[in-house]
Parts: C-alpha cells; sequence; structure tokens
C-alpha cells in the first residue's frame, strides 16, 4: 500500500468507498440496514482517511465525535479484494494517532456487534 491520506468526508473517493460499504452491509443487515444507516450519515463525521495503492483508493475509515474526549470509528471498509493485506489494520493505526493528537480516545465498544471484523483488528492490535 502507498499512502494513508487525512481528509474529510467530502473527499470523492472516501465517498465512493463508502457507497461500497453501504451496499456490501445493507446486504449483510437485511432489513435492520435502514435502521443502523441513520448513525452513519457523512454529515455527522468530519475526519476521514483513505488508503491508496499505487494511486488506486482501496479502503477508509473515520471518526466521529462521541463526546468531548471520546471518538468512534465509523465507515471502516477495504475493497474485498485488497483484504487480507493489512490494510485495515493500517487503516485503524491511522485513526487512532489522529485521535491521540486530539487528545481523544477511542471506544471500540461502541461500534456495532455485528461488525465482527472491525472488533477483531482492533482487539488483535491491543494484544
Amino acid at each position: 500500500m502507498s499512502a494513508i491520506v487525512r481528509t474529510d468526508a467530502k473527499n470523492p473517493h472516501f465517498i465512493a468507498l463508502v457507497q461500497l460499504l453501504d451496499d456490501e452491509l445493507a446486504q449483510r443487515d437485511g432489513q435492520l440496514h435502514s435502521f443502523y444507516h441513520q448513525f452513519n450519515q457523512l454529515d455527522q463525521i468530519q475526519l476521514a482517511v483513505v488508503a491508496y495503492n499505487e494511486g488506486v483508493p482501496v479502503g477508509c475509515g473515520a471518526l466521529k465525535r462521541f463526546d468531548g474526549q471520546t471518538m468512534e470509528i465509523k465507515r471502516m471498509f477495504v475493497l474485498p479484494e485488497e483484504r487480507g493485506k493489512g490494510i485495515a489494520t493500517r487503516i485503524l493505526a491511522e485513526l487512532e494517532n489522529w485521535a491521540r493528537e486530539l487528545d481523544c480516545a477511542i471506544n471500540p465498544f461502541l461500534t456495532m456487534d455485528n461488525m465482527w471484523v472491525l472488533r477483531t483488528v482492533f482487539a488483535l492490535k491491543k494484544s
């Protein structure tokens, strides 16, 4: 992977990756997707990162402020063909560093129970 770029939720590559994430989640969540979707609106997110491989966007993640000192990880996604290459771990590390620079903690338990991949990456990173 070439780079992880800090950006915002208006970045067109971030928006395109989030659309792919939403498509995947709509299939996974079934009828509950419309309920979950209300908590994932991009207008509620200011801080985002996009991972690039040779200039091609391959993954993303974001931070959403939960309160004055806590942030939640949002919109984590890696293209299916790029999974298993450590990209999600690098995205998560960048989000953690960014939150730390802002004197905020990340609460991984704000993430939905069915997001087991993100929870696993976070747990492995902490061990």
